[in-house]
């Protein structure tokens, strides 16, 4: 079915379907956000000691930043909704087993999957938005609802995670996404268009590439959040460049293979390129907010944990509406024009963030850096992934979020780095205005400015 079919409609379709694919980012965040609040329960029931309870979220992050890459090929090379389809039956398993774990082995292999399924999820969901909405309202409004469950999820996982645990157990923080994964299966089944197989020949996955990427990847993010923990930075060091040599490895290869896992067209776009760099910066300035700023909260001003994290969910808040709002100010102006104006409002936020001494006082510039949050998600996605050819959708949806889970990690490592070398935490933080500034000047300067189409 076309998509002027499918808006022919009155949109009786496309409302389940955009709710569909906006599943796959709820279960993502949810998880990664409560399983936090759980993490003290955890090690009580299996003695652990706080290096190895990290990795019950650790690993989560590392199979996702991974095997984004690879899960973004797939999902062009043997269909989106045959990989959706797979992603949230194996998220669903992978829940299912990390609740009923018996031990830490058990807990961490369904972690891991989780990590896995999430990253063929991920792209999957953004390449079948852009492929089937490709007129607007609905091709921004699509990414709008991605968004908005991705802030909603966060907002739920923060808020719900800590009272979950207490009255039901840490096991039913992941139990309770079981349902919803089998809900969302059975409607993908259901409700996405049949895969389309593509005349010719059909390209092939490269597999050396794939390893070299992965590996790479899991070695790099690792070695980047040993060095964020400043407990072995020389080991650590030493990952991090072998790392760099499996990367460039992998890059070498893929000037040879013929059919490489991110083709050179891709790398060429200036969409492409100005929606990664843009992102990447804003990125940089979530992770000042939500890893410098609750540290602050805690080692200054005395806060818990939890108490830290209730403090940040204006931030939240202020990102739920926007992300639904998004599209209407994507339809008046350029994505170049919201997307510079959105990261200019994060970098005043993130400023006034640094420099405000209180706790009550940062409530106005939370709400702020959420606001200008969804604008930023939801036009950076729609020229990035629209943009792409049909056939490298899912390589562009995973190269735009790399830039959260490995720029992320990146940034807590640098971050972390400059706290242990005695850097106050105001200044750290206007580090990170640096960079979301500069995200506005990229975003200004790179991204072309509105086409033909976007007039529509």
């Amino acid at each position: 079915m076309t998509t002027d079919q499918r808006q022919a409609t009155g949109d009786v379709k496309a409302w389940p379907v955009a709710v569909l694919l906006a599943s796959a980012s709820l279960l993502v965040l949810f998880d990664s956000l409560a399983v936090a609040t759980a993490l003290p329960t955890i090690g009580a029931e299996f003695s652990l000691r706080p290096g190895l309870l990290q990795w019950v979220v650790s690993l989560y992050s590392v199979s996702i930043g991974a095997f984004l890459i690879l899960g973004g090929r797939a999902c062009d090379l043997w269909g989106r909704k045959r990989m959706m389809v797979a992603s949230l039956a194996l998220c669903t398993v992978a829940g299912l087993i990390a609740g009923i774990a018996p031990n830490l082995p058990v807990l961490l292999a369904g972690r891991a999957l989780q990590g896995v399924a999430a990253a063929f999820a991920i792209p999957a969901a953004l390449a079948t938005g852009a492929s089937i909405f490709r007129e607007e309202p609905w091709r921004s409004r699509v990414f709008s609802v991605i968004a908005f469950a991705s802030w909603a999820a966060g907002l739920a996982g923060a808020m719900m995670g800590g009272l979950i645990t207490v009255h039901f157990g840490w096991r039913w923080v992941f139990l309770v996404t079981v349902p919803v994964g089998v809900v969302a299966c059975l409607a993908a089944l259901v409700l996405l268009p049949a895969d389309v197989v593509p005349d010719g020949e059909r390209e092939r996955l490269d597999l050396w590439g794939a390893v070299l990427a992965s590996t790479g990847l899991v070695v790099l993010i690792v070695g980047l959040e040993e060095l964020g923990r400043g407990t072995h930075t020389g080991p650590a060091l030493l990952v991090v460049c072998l790392a760099v040599i499996v990367l460039v490895a992998f890059v070498q290869v893929e000037r040879k293979v013929r059919h490489p896992l991110v083709k050179p067209r891709l790398v060429r776009s200036r969409r492409m390129i100005g929606s990664c760099l843009a992102f990447g910066a804003y990125c940089v300035g979530y992770t000042a907010v939500i890893v410098v700023l609750s540290l602050r909260l805690q080692e200054v001003h005395g806060l818990s944990a939890a108490g830290a994290g209730l403090a940040l969910t204006p931030l939240l808040l202020g990102g739920i509406p926007s992300a639904l709002l998004a599209p209407m100010a994507l339809r008046r102006f350029s994505a170049r024009v919201v997307v510079t104006m959105s990261l200019v409002s994060c970098a005043l936020a993130l400023t006034m963030i640094a420099t405000t001494p209180g706790t009550t006082a940062l409530l106005p510039w939370l709400v702020l850096w959420g606001v200008a949050s969804g604008p930023v998600y939801v036009a950076l996605t729609r020229e990035c992934i629209s943009d792409a050819e049909e056939e490298d959708r899912g390589a562009a949806s995973a190269l735009f979020e790399s830039m959260s889970h490995i720029g992320g990690a990146i940034a807590i490592a640098v971050f972390m780095t400059l706290l242990g070398a005695g850097v106050s935490y105001r200044s750290t933080e206007l580090v990170g205005v640096v960079v979301v500034a500069a995200g506005a000047v990229v975003a200004l300067t790179v991204l072309p400015r509105r086409r033909e189409a976007d007039r529509r």
